[in-house]
C-alpha cells in the first residue's frame, strides 16, 4: 500500500515636436494591444482545452460542492502542515468551505515511490476508489507527467445537491437513477456532477527542489478540477503550475493567471454547465485578470 527576464528598458525617447508622431501612436498602441489580446485568447484557448478533462457524455462539468478535508500522507508533519494550509487557503478563495480538524479526508495528497505501481496496488486493495470511473477514465490518469497521478471520484445529484432517486426497470430488474420529475427542464440537465473524494499521487523522485507552495498549488489545480498536467515551455504557451512535472525550463513560482482564472470561471459556472462552457469562461476571467480588460467587448 501507500509507502509513499531580467530585462532592460529601453531609454525613454525625448519628446518630439513632430504632430504626425503624437497623432499615430495611440492608433499604434490600439493595434498593438488588439494583436496582444488576440493572441493571448488563442493561447488560453488552446491550453484550456487541452488540459480539460472530457466529462461523461450529457454530464454537467464535475466541481467540489461540499466541505473538503485534506489530508497529505508520506511526507513529515511540518512539511504535510505546510501543503494543506495552502491548499485549504486556495480553496477559500474558490468558496470551496474547508471541513475542520479531524474530518474524515476526502481530498487525499500522497507522495510515493513509485506511482505506477501505486495505482494498480490501490485499485486492487481500494477498488472504491475507482467505482464511479469508465474504463477510459481510468486509462487517461496515466496520462502527464509519468511521475504525478489525479482523479476524482465523482456521484450525480439533483442540481439542488439532492440525493437521486434510484427505481428499478425491466426484467431482469435494473437499476436506474431518476430525478425528481418536478424539476425536468428541456432547456438544461437538472442535475449536476459532485466531486466527493480526490486522490493525488506524487513520486516522491519529483519533490526535490519544489518549493511547499510549488506542490500545494499544483494538488489544488488537480484536486480542485478534473485537469491534465501541461506542458508549458514553448512559445506558445501561456505559464501555468500544471507543467511542475513536465517542463524543463524553470517552472510557475504557484499558480498563475491562467490558473486562476480557469479555477475562478469553473467555480463561477452554473452547476448544470457542460465541459465546454469553461472555455469561453476562462478567457472572459484571464482577459480581466491578465489582461486587465474588464468591459463587455470581445475580441474578433
Amino acid at each position: 500500500m501507500l509507502a509513499f527576464s531580467a530585462f532592460t528598458t529601453a531609454a525613454a525617447l525625448s519628446a518630439q515636436d513632430d504632430d504626425t508622431n503624437h497623432s499615430e501612436a495611440p492608433e499604434n498602441q490600439i493595434v498593438v494591444t488588439g494583436e496582444r489580446e488576440k493572441e493571448a485568447q488563442q493561447r488560453v484557448n488552446e491550453m484550456t482545452k487541452a488540459i480539460t478533462r472530457r466529462p461523461k457524455i450529457d454530464k454537467p462539468i464535475a466541481r467540489q460542492y461540499g466541505d473538503i478535508c485534506v489530508g497529505v500522507f508520506g511526507m513529515s508533519a511540518d512539511y504535510a502542515n505546510g501543503i494543506i494550509g495552502q491548499v485549504e487557503e486556495n480553496a477559500r478563495a474558490l468558496g470551496i468551505r474547508v471541513s475542520p480538524e479531524g474530518c474524515r479526508v476526502n481530498t487525499l495528497i500522497a507522495f510515493v515511490r513509485d506511482g505506477h505501481a501505486e495505482l494498480e496496488d490501490l485499485r486492487k486493495s481500494a477498488p472504491w476508489l475507482f467505482e464511479s470511473l469508465l474504463d477510459y477514465e481510468y486509462k487517461r490518469i496515466l496520462r502527464g507527467s509519468g511521475g504525478a497521478f489525479a482523479w476524482h471520484s465523482t456521484k450525480v445529484k439533483e442540481v439542488d445537491g439532492k440525493e437521486m432517486a434510484m427505481m428499478s426497470f425491466g426484467n431482469p430488474p435494473r437499476d436506474v437513477v431518476v430525478s425528481d420529475p418536478f424539476t425536468a427542464s428541456n432547456i438544461s440537465q437538472q442535475i449536476r456532477v459532485d466531486m466527493i473524494g480526490s486522490v493525488v499521487l506524487i513520486e516522491k523522485s519529483l519533490v526535490p527542489g519544489k518549493t511547499i507552495r510549488q506542490l500545494a498549488d499544483y494538488i489544488s489545480m488537480r484536486s480542485f478540477a478534473s485537469v491534465d498536467d501541461m506542458a508549458s515551455d514553448g512559445p506558445d504557451t501561456t505559464s501555468t503550475i500544471l507543467s511542475l512535472f513536465t517542463s524543463n525550463g524553470p517552472a510557475a513560482e504557484g499558480m498563475t493567471d491562467f490558473d486562476w482564472s480557469y479555477l475562478e470561471a469553473l467555480y463561477k459556472l452554473p452547476s448544470t454547465a457542460q465541459g465546454s462552457a469553461v472555455h469561453d469562461a476562462a478567457w472572459s476571467a484571464y482577459r480581466k485578470r491578465a489582461l486587465k480588460i474588464d468591459d463587455d467587448r470581445t475580441s474578433d
